[in-house]
Formats: C-alpha cells, structure tokens, sequence
C-alpha cells in the first residue's frame, strides 16, 4: 500500500515536532514534548493501531556528522499500521543522483516514528556514482509504542560482492552488525544501471522507503506484516525478480530507441 504524503519541509538545522495530545487513557496523562527529529502527526492518535493510520519520517540529507547543522529534507507519511506499505519520493533519483541535491559527497537516509529513530543508510555516493535503493524499515512496537526501527536485510536483492556495508551513525561512522545487532549491508547499484533502467520505466532507483510493523499494537493484537519483508522471500526468487525487471526495463529501452528510428526513418523517406 502508497503512503499519502501530507508534509514535506526543507530546513537548516535541528527540526522539532510537537508530539500530538494523547487519544486514549494512557495518552491523556502524559504531556507532549519537544524532541529532535520526532515524528508525529498531530491530527491524528500518536499509539500505532492495527488498521489505523499512523505516521513515519523519511528524513534526506546529506552523509556526515548530523550532530551539527545541516540542511535536509523530512517527508512525513501516514500508513495504515501493520499494512506492507511503500512511499516513493517522485524525481528523488534525477535531483539526487544526477543533480547532487545535497552538494554533497554522499546522500544519506533515516526513518523515524514516534520518538524513535533508524540508523542511517547511505542512498547515494557521489564519488563513485553506486546507488543503495533498497531500503526497508521494520518498525518494533510494543503495546502501540514504538520501541525502535531497524533495516531489514537487503543483500537479498544481489550477489555477495555487490552488498557492501552502508548502516552509519549520527556522527557518520560505520556502524557493525556486532554495535547495533541488526543487518548493516546493503546493495549497490551502478547509476548507469538505474539510467538504463529508468529509460525503460522502471523506477528501482527513486528512492523508496518500505515500512513493515511487527510486535503489538495499543490494543495488544499482534502485528503481522514484517512477515511480508523482502527477507522472508528466498533470495534466488527476489533476484529473480529483480534480473527480470532489469532485463524487461532494457527491452522496453531497445523497443523505445527502434521505434523512434523508425518514425525518423519514415520522415526521411528512407524505409
């Protein structure tokens, strides 16, 4: 399921959200309060509910220490909790990965719900034109409160010597699987690749965040849909699908190229 955008900010410097006033018992004895990259909506219940909306931040910037000033983008998204759900950033790839937004060496990405925040992962690295485009949160909840984000396995969608480590800390160190205790790699995608694939209408390459849910809800039912996570699918399958969607993409480029050959040849008179 498409997550519907309904805020999308460009600032400098740290960005605060008001948590929104509790919906229930438990919300309603608590105060909000300002904290850094929180990410609430404040029209709607801030405890995640099974089948209700709830609100996740993809956050955009440039790679290196977030500690300190820096400008960047939030794009807030209300999904329908514990529901496979997706958000794609449209022309995120062209003003990315081909104008440098950023002006930066690398571009960087994290989620956020609730209070709770992702490490980050790189999505582009200028210096040697690699993408890193697959890009799944899985959101832990406990009782309707989240209790952190994680990166799903993304080495899946590749072969072993394409899937580098790209999991950063805030201060733009590396971080081990052994220091955070979640998947730390990601795959990489040659920028010429996703111009090949993009001019075959496949659009792998915009940057999208997948959300999954898994622990419990504010009512206590349990969350399913981190079932769903590519990871749970056997990697041969997943690559399948991906070599598939590549070879289909440049198909769909080479049938492109020879129908406008045709069409000049025709104005030319030469077929």
């Amino acid at each position: 399921m498409l997550g519907r955008p309904f805020i999308l900010s460009a600032i400098s410097g740290f960005l605060l959200v008001r948590n929104a006033l509790a919906q229930n018992e438990t919300e309603a004895s608590q105060q909000s309060q300002w904290q850094e990259y929180d990410c609430f909506d404040p029209t709607a219940p801030s405890l995640v509910r099974r089948g209700q909306s709830t609100t996740v931040c993809l956050y955009v910037g440039p790679g290196g220490d977030w500690n300190s000033a820096i400008k960047y983008k939030r794009f807030s998204v209300n999904f329908v909790a514990d529901e496979f759900s997706s958000y794609n950033v449209p022309g995120s790839f062209g003003a990315i990965a081909e104008k440098n937004y950023f002006q930066s060496e690398a571009t960087h990405i994290f989620a956020a719900s609730q209070s709770k925040l992702s490490f980050q992962r790189k999505y582009y690295d200028t210096s040697d034109s690699f993408l890193y485009p697959y890009l799944t949160a899985i959101i832990d909840v406990d009782q309707g409160i989240v209790q952190g984000i994680a990166w799903d396995n993304a080495c899946i969608f590749c072969e072993e010597k394409h899937c580098l480590p790209n999991t950063y800390n805030f201060n733009g160190t590396l971080a081990t699987q052994e220091q955070i205790g979640q998947p730390v790699n990601g795959c990489r995608v040659e920028q010429l690749t996703c111009l090949e694939m993009k001019g075959g209408d496949n659009d792998v390459c915009e940057l999208t965040l997948y959300v999954v849910w898994t622990g419990t809800d504010a009512d206590g039912n349990v969350l399913l849909s981190s079932d769903s996570r590519f990871s749970m699918f056997p990697p041969n399958r997943v690559q399948e699908k991906v070599t598939d969607g590549y070879n289909n993409a440049i198909d769909t480029l080479k049938k492109k190229a020879g129908q406008a050959k045709d069409s000049v040849e025709g104005a030319l008179g030469l077929s």
